[in-house]
């Protein structure tokens, strides 16, 4: 049994459905989350582009192959944004991304609108949380983008909504294609253990990821792959991963009172991509899980470009452990991966 890594090709079969009407008409559809970023990016350059300090590369590289210029700002220890940071450094025209970390909002729609006010735009990242209808009356970005390869079986994936104008360049099929044959040798490894199919498995992902950050182009979701997640039920999976994620929080709920771990986000039911929490000492227990097939992964290493930024990324880039909750897993496998933890923080605290 193995939980998390990488989807196989048959991960989605019990999320397909004819017509579940998840994507609505003014979603523009990529290739990857990344491809839905250089769009963005294209139509707002040579604006400065304001970035957490807390994010990963795939963030940043989408804006600098287009000639953005990126700039970082703070975040607070309970992962709001530092405003003060950001006002000082939001000069009007310049793009403001942000993203709801697990549940916590970054920014009120107040200060939002004091800065649309001030003439910067500004753009949601939603791959955290995909939350893709609109509320009545809601406060609306200029911008929201979303990458959906994390959230179920697509090799493609990435979604934009947005006044601006904004083109996506013709499909090209190679990245999905790769990641297609890729997730079909995951099930056969899966099926016969066979480490020789893993490792041809992950080489091929890496190979298909390579092709993301070669150019400027951002092409559009080929059709084929279109057509995959528009009879994806995504409601459906983010029921499950919410059922999952309160079954963990609520198994580990007596370690978060000990003291023993702590929960990244004060609200993390409310956000089903993964159930983050903190760890003293993160990589034994991490390497420890992994042995046990139990794939948690280390999200957001520093980005050299922000390094020295900000004074809390450092601790949870190196404290957060990202705990699996998707919906390949049952209530019972939730049961499983905090019994592993709870076992090996207890072995842990024994130790001299």
């Amino acid at each position: 049994m193995e939980y998390g890594s990488e989807f196989d090709a048959r991960a989605n079969d019990a999320f397909v459905r004819a017509f579940p009407g998840f994507v609505e008409d003014d979603w523009l559809l990529f290739r990857s989350g990344r491809d839905a970023m250089k769009a963005l990016a294209r139509a707002v350059r040579p604006r400065p582009v304001l970035l957490p300090a807390l994010c990963c590369d795939s963030m940043i590289v989408p804006f600098a192959l287009c000639g953005c210029r990126t700039v970082f700002y703070r975040m607070q220890p309970d992962l709001r944004a530092d405003e003060a940071d950001v006002l000082r450094l939001a000069e009007p025209g310049a793009l403001l991304v942000y993203s709801p970390y697990f549940g916590v909002q970054p920014f009120s729609e107040g200060f939002l609108q004091r800065l649309r006010e001030r003439g910067v735009l500004l753009a949601e990242d939603r791959t955290q949380d995909i939350v893709i209808r609109r509320e009545p009356g809601g406060f609306e970005p200029d911008a929201v983008f979303a990458s959906l390869r994390k959230w179920a079986a697509l090799p493609e994936g990435g979604m934009l909504r947005t006044a601006l104008s904004v083109e996506p360049d013709p499909a090209d099929s190679r990245f999905g294609d790769m990641r297609q044959a890729a997730m079909e040798e995951k099930t056969r490894y899966l099926q016969d253990g066979d480490p020789a199919r893993k490792r041809d498995f992950l080489r091929r992902l890496h190979e298909a990821e390579a092709l993301l950050d070669i150019s400027p182009a951002a092409p559009a979701m080929s059709a084929a792959y279109r057509e995959q997640l528009l009879q994806l039920d995504l409601y459906e999976v983010g029921r499950v991963r919410l059922r999952n994620l309160r079954r963990l929080a609520e198994r580990l709920e007596p370690l978060r009172q000990a003291g023993r771990l702590r929960f990244l986000s004060a609200s993390p039911e409310r956000s089903g991509l993964y159930l983050p929490i903190l760890l003293e000492d993160r990589e034994p227990v991490k390497l420890a899980l992994w042995a046990q097939g139990a794939y948690h992964p280390v999200i957001w290493p520093e980005p050299e470009q922000a390094v020295g930024v900000c004074p809390v990324s450092p601790y949870v880039v190196n404290h957060m452990l990202a705990l699996i909750c998707d919906q390949r897993c049952s209530l019972e496998d939730m049961d499983r991966i905090a019994d592993q933890l709870i076992d090996i923080l207890s072995l842990q605290e024994k130790q001299p």
